[in-house]
C-alpha cells in the first residue's frame, strides 16, 4: 500500500475516535469533532467526513468502496480537511519508511498527530504506531497467491493508553479473483464488529455488490448494503442502497482531457438539501487541479491543489455560505504532503 494511503488511515482512526457513528468501516462516512451540548445526530449531519480508498492497484479487483470514487474524488476529497494537515515521508535504502504527520481539526488548538514506522519484506509487512492521543497502532500482514488469485491477511492491533490500558486485535483477510472480491474484518479480542462485503464484475466497467456490518456483542445486524456501479473511467455512475433506507447515488462525466462534472445525492430517504452536490473540476496539468463545488444549502467550496514537486504536493481549501458569503460562516484549509 503507498504510504500515503497508510497515513490517510491514521488520519481516518482520529476521525473514527471523534465520530458520532455506532459502526464505522474504512471509507464510511462519519463526522468531525462533538462540540458544545449538540446531539451525535445534529453533528453528524454538520461535520460530515467522508474518507476515500486509493485506487485499486493493476490487476486487482475494485472494492466497495470504489462503487462512485470519481464523485467523490471531485466532490469530497480536500473539502473536508481542517485548519491545517501535514504529511512527511522518508524512506531509507533498505525499503524502511517513517512518517509523521498532524492535523488541526477542526480548530489551531485541537492536534492530532503521531509517527509511524513501516518496513516491507518479500510478502509480509509490519508497522508501529504512535498517537498523540496515547494509542500505539501495529499491523502484520502477509500476501501472496493460490486458487488463482490473491489473497491477503493482516493482525491488526490497538493498545489505548488514555485511561490505563486497553488492548483491541481484529484480523483483516481477502481474496480477490476475478470476476470476484471478497474482505472481511473478523474481530478477535474486544472488537464488536464483524464487517465485510463481496464483489463481483459480471460484465467489463460494471460493478454489484453487498456489505455487512454485524455486531457480535448485541448479536444483531447494524448494516445491510447494496451496490452498482458503472465507470470507464469517462463516464461513471454509481447507486447505493443502505438498510433498506436510503438509497445514494453519483454521476461523473468527463469532458474532454482536462475539464470534468460531477453530482452526488440522495434519491431516497435522509433526503435535504445537504445532501445534494454538484461541482466540476479542471486539471490543467498532471498534479495541478482546480476545483468547485456547491451544495443543495448554498455552500460553496474551493479547492486550488498542485504538485511543486514529485516528492511535494499541496493543497487549499476555502468554504462559505452562497446566500451570505460576507457573513456567513468561512472555513479555510491547507495540507502540505512531503514525500521524501
Amino acid at each position: 500500500m503507498p504510504m500515503r494511503n497508510r497515513i490517510r488511515n491514521l488520519f481516518r482512526w482520529n476521525k473514527r475516535k471523534r465520530a458520532a457513528s455506532d459502526y464505522l468501516e474504512p471509507h464510511d462516512e462519519g463526522v468531525g469533532n462533538v462540540q458544545d451540548n449538540r446531539s451525535a445526530e445534529d453533528a453528524k449531519k454538520e461535520n460530515k467526513v467522508e474518507i476515500l480508498p486509493p485506487p485499486p492497484m493493476e490487476g486487482e479487483m475494485p472494492s466497495y468502496f470504489h462503487v462512485g470514487l470519481l464523485a467523490k474524488m471531485c466532490l469530497t476529497h480536500g473539502y473536508t480537511i481542517g485548519r491545517w494537515k501535514l504529511q512527511c515521508t522518508s524512506k531509507t535504502e533498505n525499503d524502511f519508511y517513517l512518517s509523521s504527520f498532524a492535523e488541526g481539526y477542526p480548530t489551531m488548538k485541537d492536534v492530532f498527530g503521531g509517527l509511524e514506522a513501516y518496513k516491507e519484506s518479500r510478502n509480509f509487512h509490519a508497522s508501529l504506531a504512535w498517537l498523540s492521543d496515547g494509542d500505539l497502532l501495529s499491523d502484520l500482514g502477509v500476501h501472496g497467491n493460490g486458487l488463482g488469485g490473491t489473497w491477503s491477511a493482516i493482525l491488526k492491533s490497538m493498545v489505548s493508553c488514555t485511561e490505563g490500558r486497553e488492548f483491541q486485535c481484529k484480523l483483516k483477510c481477502g481474496f480477490d479473483r476475478n470476476p470476484g472480491k471478497v474482505e472481511m474484518y473478523i474481530p478477535l479480542y474486544k472488537e464488536p464488529l464483524l464487517m465485510g462485503y463481496i464483489m463481483m464484475q459480471p460484465v467489463k466497467n460494471y460493478l454489484l455488490g453487498y456489505r455487512t456490518v454485524f455486531n457480535v456483542e448485541d448479536r444483531e445486524f447494524n448494516m445491510h448494503a447494496f451496490c452498482g456501479g458503472f465507470s470507464n473511467d469517462v463516464t461513471e455512475v454509481g447507486l447505493k442502497l443502505e438498510n433498506f433506507e436510503t438509497l445514494r447515488g453519483s454521476i461523473f462525466q468527463r469532458i474532454g482531457e482536462k475539464w470534468a462534472v460531477a453530482l452526488k445525492a440522495n434519491l431516497y430517504g435522509n433526503v435535504s438539501a445537504k445532501s445534494v452536490s454538484i461541482g466540476g473540476q479542471y486539471e490543467w496539468e498532471p498534479g495541478s487541479m482546480l476545483k468547485a463545488k456547491v451544495r443543495g444549502d448554498s455552500r460553496i467550496g474551493l479547492i486550488f491543489q498542485k504538485k511543486l514537486r514529485d516528492d511535494i504536493e499541496v493543497l487549499f481549501h476555502v468554504g462559505f455560505e452562497g446566500s451570505d458569503p460576507i457573513n456567513g460562516k468561512h472555513k479555510f484549509g491547507s495540507s502540505w504532503y512531503f514525500n521524501m
